[in-house]
């Protein structure tokens, strides 16, 4: 069941599906779904934010499944499982929300995919937390329509009202209809959005959005605007952060030493290279701002427009436009908002291109105790050698901006690694079986394909005419097309679910490095690299003793079955 939530990393922004808690409390005290839902039509609580105002933790969906709950008893039916996704919006193509799709497949195949409790259909506070866009209005409809056997009796309440998706009795016109408007309405919105930005900063108006560093952040009592006054506290590190870039100073130096000050980010975090360079490149710290790659200007007398906040000025900070326009002449900056545009003619280094070139980098962590008198703990990278040290290989590198790092040659570690890794798979994976999991949606997928080849034989001999069955071939070629979609994600899931089972040394040799990674990353948990003893040369022989690894406990590497079921009796509906 899906849950992107990350506890290391808390987020707003997150999608997550769990069986609703009255079900699930019935099921753990020995019952099984058929018995609780006594004849109960059983339906998903949708629930969605556009965004979280709080700091995550679910509020706002949580008080739309309560709603949910009580609005689907009135007609008879009974939430069985909470499918959300909080802090997305359902305005724009491009945010995708994959409890909805998951949701849509379910309600589609007439069950969850991986409990096996039956669902026929979806409860939500207002259609909007379900669908915006005609794309999806016509996805959960499909859902709708092939509910369970394909009956269409998929079931929609919205708030209080039983909702009619199924039947052309105008409500699908009229929900096609919303939706497009509602979608002319977000592009109209953006539109006035993008211009209104254009006009205040020409205007020099004050930036909105998160207070920054070195500012204030809004605050409705005393009224006071985000980003307008200085922060007296933030301040003179902001200046001082500035200052040691102009006089030469590398961007991790700076990090490490405000991190040393133990001065936070606006976020409360520590600073790394590029939240430095980030702040010292805005130039919001002398009153300037970037659109479109370019620095506002008045169009009159062609001077940066200066903004309305409280901003650094060679008089009473020592550092100003000038400053950034040489601190900027050493910035290679690829977002344009940076105000350092790239011009056609100069091409993008290839060897500045990140890529994921190295098979156990992110897997390294350096274990070296740091400026915080603590295990630094921080990923190493792989990097191309150079200069001087070309002639010893590329290596791995601690980039942490408060430590002196540990570095290790590429070559030995992964030979080291590698061998490591091959043993441990050769002992607990060769001769186990490929096992996997037959895809939910065959026999559906087979039953719509010779519907749509009954009619359109149906067509050519002549017992039919086109224009009564065009609108119903439509249909059944998309439902037939998600189907097809749906089947290409599982068998990928299939096949990661099934890469380390059948295991043989060929195997890995025919694996690409993106493969070896997920292989490697579902047998050790992390590498700690302990820097080398003091007396020990730099160059001294590779010490395979330093590299200290931590596996994955075995029932996990080798948990490969399907979850277990909630009741004997759901696997079989």
């Amino acid at each position: 069941m899906i849950d992107t939530r990350n506890p290391t990393r808390p987020s707003k922004t997150f999608s997550r599906i769990y069986v609703a808690p009255a079900l699930q409390a019935y099921l753990e005290e020995g019952g099984i779904v058929e018995d609780w839902l006594n004849g109960r039509t059983p339906l998903i609580s949708y629930a969605r934010i556009s965004a979280d105002r709080l700091k995550g933790d679910g509020i706002g969906v949580g008080r739309q499944h309560k709603n949910n709950a009580r609005n689907a008893e009135q007609h008879g039916c009974v939430v069985v499982l909470h499918y959300e996704d909080n802090n997305l919006t359902a305005a724009k193509r491009e945010v995708k929300r994959p409890a909805f799709l998951q949701m849509c497949r379910d309600i589609t195949h007439g069950k969850e995919e991986e409990t096996g409790v039956p669902v026929r259909g979806c409860v939500t506070v207002e259609r909007e937390r379900v669908y915006r866009l005609p794309r999806d209005f016509i996805a959960f409809q499909d859902a709708l329509v092939m509910a369970g056997d394909g009956d269409g009796d998929g079931v929609f309440i919205e708030d209080k009202s039983l909702l009619d998706l199924v039947n052309d009795d105008g409500t699908i016109t009229a929900g096609l209809i919303t939706s497009g408007t509602e979608e002319a309405e977000v592009r109209k919105i953006r539109k006035r959005t993008v211009r209104n930005a254009a006009d205040r900063a020409e205007e020099g108006k004050t930036y909105g959005g998160p207070r920054r560093f070195g500012w204030l952040g809004a605050c409705q009592d005393p009224y006071r605007l985000g980003n307008k006054h200085k922060n007296a506290d933030e301040w003179p590190h902001l200046i001082d952060m500035i200052k040691a870039r102009y006089a030469g100073r590398s961007w991790r130096a700076i990090a490490g030493e405000i991190n040393r000050r133990k001065v936070l980010t606006a976020r409360g975090g520590r600073w790394t290279e590029q939240g430095v360079k980030a702040l010292v490149a805005n130039p919001a710290w002398w009153g300037g701002r970037v659109l479109n790659g370019e620095v506002v200007t008045d169009r009159k007398a062609g001077d940066p427009v200066i903004g309305d906040w409280d901003h650094a000025t060679e008089e009473t900070d020592g550092v100003g436009y000038e400053t950034w326009k040489s601190i900027m002449t050493g910035v290679r900056a690829n977002r344009l908002h940076r105000g350092m545009r790239r011009g056609v003619e100069v091409p993008h280094p290839e060897d500045q291109l990140r890529t994921r070139g190295y098979m156990f980098s992110g897997t390294l962590r350096c274990g070296r105790i740091n400026d915080f008198e603590e295990v630094c703990y921080s990923k190493l990278s792989g990097n191309k050698a150079s200069g001087k040290n070309a002639k010893y290989g590329d290596y791995y590198r601690c980039g942490d901006a408060n430590c002196k790092g540990v570095g290790r040659r590429v070559v030995p570690v992964d030979q080291h690694l590698e061998e490591l890794l091959l043993a441990y798979l050769d002992r607990h994976f060769t001769g186990t079986k490929v096992e996997m999991i037959p895809w939910r949606g065959k026999d559906k997928i087979a039953t719509l394909r010779k519907q749509r080849r009954d009619i359109k034989n149906s067509v050519a001999s002549g017992t039919a005419d086109w224009s009564d069955v065009d609108d119903l071939i439509t249909r059944l070629s998309r439902n037939i097309q998600a189907l097809e979609q749906e089947e290409k994600d599982h068998l990928a899931a299939e096949r990661k679910r099934n890469l380390l089972r059948g295991w043989s040394r060929e195997k890995w040799g025919q694996m690409e490095l993106e493969e070896k990674r997920e292989v490697i990353a579902q047998v050790f948990v992390s590498v700690v690299v302990m820097p080398v003893p003091k007396g020990v040369s730099d160059k001294a022989p590779f010490d395979p003793t330093l590299l200290k690894v931590s596996w994955r406990k075995e029932k996990k590497a080798a948990q490969v079955a399907r979850p277990r079921a909630l009741a004997p009796s759901q696997n079989e509906q």
